[in-house]
C-alpha cells in the first residue's frame, strides 16, 4: 500500500484561522446574512478564549474534509460523529447528502446510490476494501441491509484509484468499519430509539410504532498489541403507506374500440388502484474485529460482519379495470385541455368488476462477510495479503388473494386527477362488508390468487496480494499487486395460482379469519376494504404451478472468475507550485458463464442451457492534485473505466423459439452470456479551496465518453442445438435473437459545486453554526434501448443537497434537505420484472436537535430527536399517454404514494 500523503510545508496548519481571501469573502457573505443574526457578543478584547474539543458533526466534517483534502484522487467522504453514529439514521441517507449522489426511495427508505447521475448498475461498493455481495436481483447493493451504527465511515470514490480491488464506471463507494487500535482507550456506547410512523398503523397486522438498538464496545491491550470491537445493531421498523396508481391512459377509439360514453376525441384513464400498506422492517447486524500489531512490522486484521433483515407487508388494495374491454361505460363525462390534450376529467363510471386485493408479503434476507488482512514489512517494502468471503442469502414469497362482488359496481361519481394529487371514486358498494364481499375472480383473471417465490443466492471469494514501497524522491511510492475473485449468483423465482378448493366458486370469507375494514378514505374516497387473515386463508385454495414458460427469465445463474493485476506509481514534486498524485494501471481478465433454461413450446417444457465467454481490459488511470496555493488543490484525473453488465441480462435463459413461415429464419429472446461491460473513457477536473478544517468550497466538471452502451437488440446468434417447435427447416442455423447487447455508445457529463462553511470564519462567536451544501448538473446524450424517447436509467439532470447545523454547549441542531431532478428508473413491476418508471421530482427535509451533557454525572450521554420526511412529500410518478396526445412524449399521473413523517426520539450513551 502506498504511505498516507502528507500535507504539503506549503500548506497553512488549518489549525490557524486563515485570512479571507475574495473568494472566501464572496462565499462568507452569502452565509453571513442568517448567521449574523445568531451571532452572540464578541468577547472582550484580551480574555482569553477556552480551549473547546470538537464532536458530533463538526467532528465529523473535520475528519470528512480531511479525507478529501489528502487524497490523490477525487472523492468524497462521510464519517461517524463518534462510534456507532453517523451523522444520518441510514447510511444510504448520510451517503446521498455528498456532492452529486443521489438515493431512490424505496418503499419510502433510502436503499440504493446513484453516483453522478448513473443507476446504481454502474457504481461497486465495497467493505472495508471488499467488493460486496447483494440480496438484489443484480450487482447493486441495497444499502438498508447495512446499519448505519456499524459503519464508521464511507469514501467514494469519483475517479478510480488502482490499488482498488473493484471499481465502477460511475464510481466505487467504500465502507469501513472501525478499527480498534485507532482508538485511545477502551470505550463503550449503547444507544436506543423509540420510533413512530405519523400514518400510525393502517392494516392491523403492523403497529405504527418501533424501536432501534445499538452497542459498541472497543478495547486495546496495555501495551496496544491487540486491539478488539463488536457492535450490535437492532432496527424494527414500521412503514406505512398510502397509494394510489392510474393504470394506463388512451383514447382506446384510435385503436376501433372506442369507451362508451366517453367523446371520441378525448384520452380517459383505463384503470385505477387505491390502497394502504403496512410493513416492518427487523434487522439484527452484528459486526466485530479483531487486530494485531505486535511491533512496527506486522499487523493482522480480522473482521466479520452479519447481517438478518426480515421484512413483512400487508397491503389491501382496490382496484377496476376502466377499458371498453372491461365493459366499462361513462355517464355524463366531462373533459378538460391539458397540455394540448382532451383528458376525461370527470363523470360516473358504470358497469366495473373491481377486485378486492389482499397482498401479503414475507422476505429474510441474510448477509454474512468475512475478512483477514495481514501486513508484513521486510526492509523497505510493505507485503499485505487480504482474505476474504461474502454470501448473500434472500427468501421471499409474495402472495394475494382476490375478491369482490358478485355482480358489476358503479363507481360513482369519480373526478380524475391530471396533475398531483389522487383521483376520488364514490363506489356503490361497499368493499369493507364482508357480508357482500365473497373470495372470487371478480375480473376474469383466470386464478383466484397467486404467489411468487423469489430466492438470490450470491456468494464471493476473493484473495490479494499486493507488495509497496515508499520513496525519498519525486517518485514517492510503488505499488504492484494481484486480485482474484469467484463470483457465483442465483435467481429462482417460481410462480404458483390459487384457486378455492370448491370447483372456483366464490365464498364469502370465513368469520374467524375476518378482522376490522381497512380505511382507504385517505384519498377522499368513501372506500374501505374487508380485512383477513391472508396465511390462514390459504388452505381453502388448491396449488398449482404457473407461468413455467416464464422459467428462462427467472431461473438462472452467473459465475464469475475475475483476475487483476495492477501497479501504481506515486509522485511528488515541485513544478513551480507543489504536485502529487499517481499513475496506475490495472489489466483485468474475466471469465463468465451461466446456466438456465431453454423454453421449448412444442413439448412445454424447460430444456438445460448454458453459455460464456472470457475478455480483458486494460486499465489506465491518472491522478494529479497540484496545490497551486497554500490552501487551494487542482485536481485532473484521466482513465479508462468499465462497469460489469447486470447479471440477469447475462443469464442463458432462451424463450419464444421459433422458425419463421416465410423466410425460415431462427428467433428468440432471452439473455446474454456473452455480454460484456459498459466502457468509458473519463476525465475529471476539480478545483479546492480550503478556508479552514470545517470549511471549504470545490468546483467539479467530469466527461465520460461510453464506448459501449449496453441496451436490447436484435443480434445474430448459433441456434445450434436448439429444438425447433415448428414444421420449418431453417435455412441456416444462424438466426436473429433479441437481447441485451453492446452497441452504440455516447457521452455523461456534469458540473458539481459543494462547500461546508462555518460561521468561524466571520467571527469566532459564530462557531459552531454553518452550512454544507451542492448542486450537481448532469446531461447525456444516451438513451435506453437506444431509443431517443426513453431517457438513460437513473438520470437526474440536477440534485441539491443543503445542511444548515448549530453545535455548541452541547446543544445541537440540524436541517437538510435533498432534492432529485425527475428521472426513469427500473422498479419492480406487478409480475417481479423490471419494469421503466418516470419519477417525479422530489425534495426531502429532514431535522434532527440533540443536547449531549458535556459534564457532570451524566458526561457521556445524548439525546436525541430526529424527524424524517418532514413534509411528508410524495412520491410521484407519470406515464406516457398510449394513443390519443397530440404530443408522443405527453405524460400524466400514474402512482401518488405518501409514507408518512419517522420520528426518532431516543439517547446514547458512551463510557
Amino acid at each position: 500500500m502506498s504511505r498516507a500523503r502528507q500535507p504539503h510545508p506549503r500548506r497553512a496548519p488549518l489549525s490557524i484561522r486563515p485570512r479571507l481571501t475574495p473568494v472566501a469573502a464572496v462565499c462568507v457573505g452569502l452565509l453571513s446574512a442568517p448567521l449574523l443574526a445568531l451571532a452572540q457578543a464578541e468577547p472582550a478584547p484580551g480574555k482569553k478564549l477556552d480551549t473547546v474539543t470538537v464532536t458530533g458533526f463538526r467532528a465529523s466534517l473535520e475528519t470528512s474534509i480531511s479525507t478529501k483534502r489528502n487524497a490523490d484522487a477525487i472523492v468524497e467522504s462521510v464519517s461517524a460523529e463518534d462510534i456507532g453514529k453517523l451523522p444520518d439514521v441510514s447510511i444510504a441517507d448520510a451517503i446521498s447528502r455528498l456532492p452529486g449522489l443521489t438515493t431512490q426511495r424505496i418503499a419510502g427508505r433510502s436503499s440504493v446510490i446513484s453516483i453522478r447521475g448513473m443507476a446504481p448498475r454502474y457504481g461497486v461498493t465495497l467493505l472495508n476494501g471488499r467488493e460486496i455481495v447483494s440480496t438484489g436481483d443484480n450487482r447493486s447493493v441495497e444499502y438498508d441491509q447495512f446499519p448505519s451504527e456499524l459503519i464508521n465511515a464511507a469514501t467514494v470514490y469519483k475517479t478510480p484509484d488502482a490499488s482498488l480491488s473493484a471499481q465502477g464506471l460511475s464510481g466505487t463507494v467504500n465502507m469501513k468499519t472501525l478499527r480498534p487500535l485507532d482508538f485511545s482507550k477502551t470505550q463503550a456506547v449503547v444507544g436506543a430509539r423509540l420510533e413512530r410512523n405519523s400514518n400510525g398503523s393502517l392494516n392491523p397486522e403492523i403497529s405504527g410504532t418501533g424501536n432501534r438498538l445499538s452497542a459498541s464496545y472497543v478495547t486495546q491491550s496495555a501495551d496496544r498489541t491487540w486491539g478488539a470491537a463488536v457492535g450490535f445493531a437492532h432496527l424494527d421498523s414500521p412503514n406505512q403507506e398510502k397509494h394510489y396508481k392510474s393504470w394506463w391512459w388512451a383514447n382506446t377509439n384510435d385503436w376501433g374500440s372506442p369507451l362508451p360514453g366517453a367523446p371520441t376525441d378525448a384520452v380517459a384513464l383505463q384503470g385505477f388502484e387505491l390502497g394502504a400498506a403496512s410493513s416492518r422492517q427487523k434487522r439484527d447486524g452484528l459486526m466485530g474485529v479483531l487486530e494485531y500489531k505486535p511491533n512496527a512490522d506486522f499487523h493482522s486484521t480480522l473482521d466479520l460482519y452479519y447481517s438478518k433483515f426480515d421484512q413483512t407487508e400487508a397491503r389491501r388494495t382496490v382496484m377496476a379495470d376502466m377499458s371498453t374491454w372491461a365493459g366499462v361505460s361513462w355517464s355524463n363525462a366531462q373533459t378538460t385541455v391539458v397540455n394540448g390534450d382532451k383528458i376525461v376529467t370527470s363523470g360516473i363510471v358504470n358497469n366495473t368488476t373491481p377486485v378486492a386485493l389482499t397482498t401479503f408479503n414475507k422476505r429474510r434476507d441474510d448477509i454474512r462477510a468475512i475478512g483477514w488482512n495481514n501486513e508484513l514489512k521486510l526492509a523497505d517494502w510493505k507485503l499485505v495479503g487480504d482474505l476474504s468471503w461474502s454470501k448473500a442469502k434472500r427468501d421471499e414469497q409474495n402472495a394475494e388473494l382476490q375478491a369482490g362482488s358478485l355482480g358489476r359496481v358503479s363507481l360513482g361519481q369519480t373526478t380524475i386527477a391530471t396533475g398531483d394529487g389522487l383521483s376520488t371514486f364514490a363506489p356503490s358498494f361497499d368493499f369493507g362488508d364482508a357480508k357482500n364481499v365473497y373470495l372470487s375472480d371478480p375480473s376474469g383473471w383466470g386464478r383466484d390468487g397467486r404467489s411468487q417465490f423469489p430466492k438470490v443466492r450470491d456468494q464471493i471469494k476473493a484473495f490479494k496480494l499486493t507488495a509497496a514501497r515508499s520513496f525519498e524522491s519525486w517518485l514517492s511510492s510503488f505499488e504492484a499487486g494481484l486480485d482474484y475473485s469467484e463470483r457465483d449468483k442465483s435467481m429462482n423465482r417460481t410462480e404458483v395460482n390459487y384457486n378455492l378448493k370448491n370447483g372456483r366458486a366464490p365464498m364469502l370469507i370465513p368469520s374467524n379469519l375476518l378482522r376490522g375494514p381497512t380505511d382507504l378514505s385517505f384519498a377522499g374516497s368513501n372506500i374501505r376494504m374487508v380485512n383477513f387473515d391472508l396465511p390462514s386463508a390459504l388452505s381453502l385454495y388448491d396449488v398449482t404451478p404457473t407461468a413455467l414458460d416464464q422459467a428462462p427469465g427467472r431461473i438462472w445463474s452467473v459465475h464469475e472468475k475475475v483476475t487483476a493485476a495492477h501497479a501504481k506509481l506515486g509522485f511528488e514534486f515541485d513544478w513551480g507550485v507543489p504536485v502529487h498524485g499517481n499513475l496506475g494501471l490495472r489489466v483485468v481478465h474475466a471469465k463468465q458463464w451461466s446456466n438456465g433454461l431453454l423454453w421449448n413450446p412444442a413439448t412445454s417444457s424447460t430444456v438445460p442451457e448454458n453459455g460464456g465467454t472470457s475478455y480483458t481490459d486494460t486499465l489506465p488511470s491518472f491522478n494529479l492534485a497540484a496545490d497551486v496555493t497554500a490552501n487551494t488543490i487542482v485536481r485532473f484525473g484521466l482513465a479508462k473505466v468499465m462497469a460489469r453488465p447486470n447479471m440477469e441480462d447475462m443469464r442463458a435463459g432462451f424463450r419464444d423459439i421459433s422458425v419463421g413461415q416465410m423466410d425460415r429464419k431462427w428467433s428468440a429472446s432471452g439473455g446474454n452470456p456473452k455480454l460484456e461491460p459498459w466502457r468509458a473513457d473519463a476525465a475529471d477536473l476539480s478545483v479546492e479551496h480550503y478556508f479552514s478544517k470545517r470549511s471549504y468550497v470545490a468546483a467539479a466538471a467530469f466527461y465520460k465518453k461510453i464506448k459501449n452502451f449496453v441496451y436490447s437488440q436484435s443480434i445474430d446468434f448459433d441456434f445450434t442445438g436448439f429444438p425447433n417447435p415448428t414444421a420449418y427447416t431453417p435455412i441456416s442455423n444462424i438466426g436473429t435473437l433479441t437481447t441485451q447487447a453492446n452497441g452504440k455508445g455516447g457521452m455523461i457529463a456534469g458540473t458539481e459545486l459543494s462547500g461546508s462553511l462555518d460561521g468561524s470564519l466571520i467571527s469566532p462567536a459564530l462557531d459552531g453554526i454553518g452550512v454544507t451544501l451542492s448542486y450537481s448538473d448532469t446531461r447525456s446524450s444516451l438513451h435506453e434501448d437506444n431509443d431517443v424517447s426513453k431517457p438513460l436509467d437513473g438520470l437526474s439532470g440536477k440534485a441539491t443537497n443543503f445542511t444548515v447545523y448549530y453545535e455548541r454547549n452541547g446543544v445541537s441542531a440540524r436541517l437538510g434537505s435533498r432534492h432529485r431532478s425527475p428521472f426513469v428508473t427500473m422498479v419492480r413491476g406487478t409480475f417481479g420484472e423490471n419494469v421503466p418508471s418516470m419519477i417525479s421530482s422530489e425534495t426531502i427535509i429532514d431535522a434532527q436537535v440533540g443536547y449531549a451533557f458535556e459534564t457532570g454525572s451524566l458526561k457521556g450521554l445524548s439525546l436525541t430527536l430526529q424527524v424524517n420526511n418532514l413534509r411528508d412529500r410524495p412520491y410521484r410518478t407519470r406515464v406516457g399517454i398510449s394513443t390519443g396526445s397530440k404530443d408522443p412524449n405527453a405524460t400524466l399521473p400514474e402512482r401518488y404514494t405518501t409514507y408518512g413523517r419517522q420520528f426518532l426520539l431516543g439517547g446514547s450513551y458512551k463510557f
